[in-house]
């Protein structure tokens, strides 16, 4: 040790200060040191260098390796199901080599549809591809088989099958961004318990992280939330308020929705077909909640927009109980009395705010427009007869939307969207063919010669996106034709 020491404080003074001498080197290192110091075609500064190899070359082959006492991994279950075909195989490359991960997805899903299994030598990839995209996880666990959970003991990264840590533990050590992860999975998987976590934790918090934490459970948000919300009014931080007031509007059982309703019920009075409209007294802490107090618009008196507002916030199914009529009614109600026709677009809006589905259908089964707040709230079958009825009116919008749906587009949809796209390929362009694939039908295919681009100048581009969209449905025929195999 001392003589390694020495080497280290020589290197650092320099061995214009101070060098080394055959003493200082012991037992078998003394005669080796000598013979390199004795060599007067070196300088000090090789012999150095050539004393400090022969040292550490000594120390290291003079260590004995650390023996450690581990228990040997047991061997990978044997597989009960079989592994997927030679044809799988060549789609599941043919699907790697585009990176398409929707298909990507849909050749999972076959293989745990078909119950068969991934091939030992690919599954280190498909799980390298789960830890990136989440949306893989539980599909490549079920497809991966023993093998898949055996593999997730030596890596945790590919340990889906089994928690490597508990939401406990992740609650309460865990980054921000982890408690936000585990706090969003726990509202869906046992939301009293998430809900505790956030009473017990609340007080600790700093206000940015207390907001983070509101955003987390908006969409999850439910009736039980509401007494403890109502207790964050008196935050001190605005932000935090502003956040816990927002997520109160969207709940019926609050104090706020109690407040608006009763001012919008004693201000329309309905009897029979007549309607007359009174806005009562308002108190200060009604406009202190966000609703404006004067219109930005002429033409629309400040009564009418302070109602109009307090409409936008009050759930649908209560217009069902105060006009005594069925959803459907209630809507031609409003939109055929002069009195409320001006409140028509803030119903959209509340059915919209508190995804109230029956109303959803209810508007647009005689509407003339396309609402695309309410949109994803209908069932698959009307989404798509909607989008193809007003793509020409919102072709943007629609196709916008129509990215998100979970049914495959129909044919119809799927020219119209993709024409409106050949007029803008640096928008929708083969990254958005990607991403979409999965709600392209296949025998589009035969018709992708008849979509041009409208300008010469994008002619080019469109081609190439054109073409490799084509690989991406013959990939996803060789894909969806896997089943029937």
């Amino acid at each position: 040790m001392d003589q390694w020491n020495n080497i280290v404080n020589i290197g650092l003074l320099g061995t214009g200060r101070k060098t080394l001498a055959p003493q200082d080197f012991q037992g078998p290192l003394q005669a080796p040191a000598q013979q390199i110091l004795d060599n007067a075609g070196t300088d000090r500064e090789e012999q150095f260098l050539q004393l400090a190899a022969l040292s550490f070359g000594y120390r290291q082959s003079g260590m004995q390796a650390v023996k450690a006492a581990v228990t040997p991994l047991p061997a990978c279950k044997p597989e009960v199901k079989p592994y997927c075909s030679p044809a799988a195989i060549a789609a599941l490359k043919q699907v790697m080599d585009i990176e398409s991960i929707p298909l990507l997805q849909k050749w999972l899903e076959y293989c745990v549809t078909q119950q068969v299994l991934i091939p030992p030598a690919i599954l280190p990839t498909l799980l390298d591809k789960a830890w990136k995209y989440k949306s893989l996880r539980t599909l490549v666990a079920a497809a991966g088989g023993h093998r898949a959970e055996w593999l997730g003991q030596l890596n945790n990264d590919w340990n889906f099958s089994r928690v490597v840590e508990t939401p406990q533990d992740k609650w309460e050590n865990g980054a921000t961004a982890q408690r936000v992860e585990v706090l969003k999975e726990m509202r869906l998987a046992d939301p009293v318990t998430a809900l505790s976590w956030l009473q017990e934790t609340w007080s600790k918090e700093s206000a940015g992280v207390k907001t983070e934490f509101l955003n987390a459970i908006e969409p999850t948000i439910r009736e039980t939330d509401t007494d403890w919300l109502e207790t964050l009014v008196n935050e001190r931080s605005k932000q935090v308020k502003d956040q816990a007031l927002k997520l109160l509007k969207k709940l019926p059982s609050s104090s706020w929705h109690a407040k608006y309703w009763d001012i919008v019920s004693t201000a329309i009075r309905v009897d029979g077909n007549n309607v007359t409209i009174s806005l009562p007294p308002i108190d200060d802490s009604i406009f202190q909640s966000g609703i404006d107090k004067l219109s930005n618009d002429r033409k629309i008196s400040d009564e009418t927009y302070i109602l109009y507002q307090l409409i936008e916030l009050i759930h649908p199914s209560y217009w069902e109980k105060f006009l005594d009529r069925t959803a459907a009614e209630a809507i031609s109600f409003f939109s055929e009395h002069p009195a409320l026709q001006a409140f028509v677009p803030a119903l959209i809006q509340a059915t919209a705010w508190f995804k109230y589905q029956p109303w959803a259908q209810a508007l647009m089964q005689n509407s003339e427009v396309c609402h695309i707040e309410i949109l994803p709230l209908l069932p698959a079958a009307q989404q798509q007869a909607v989008c193809e009825q007003f793509f020409d009116q919102q072709q943007e919008a629609i196709t916008r939307c129509a990215g998100d749906f979970t049914t495959q587009w129909s044919f119809t949809l799927a020219k119209q969207i993709l024409s409106f796209a050949a007029t803008q390929p640096y928008v929708y362009n083969q990254t958005y063919m990607n991403n979409v694939i999965h709600l392209i039908p296949v025998k589009i295919a035969d018709t992708l010669d008849d979509i041009q681009a409208p300008d010469n100048w994008q002619t080019g581009y469109w081609s190439n996106i054109k073409t490799h969209l084509r690989k991406l449905l013959q990939v996803k025929k060789q894909v969806e034709s896997l089943s029937s195999i």
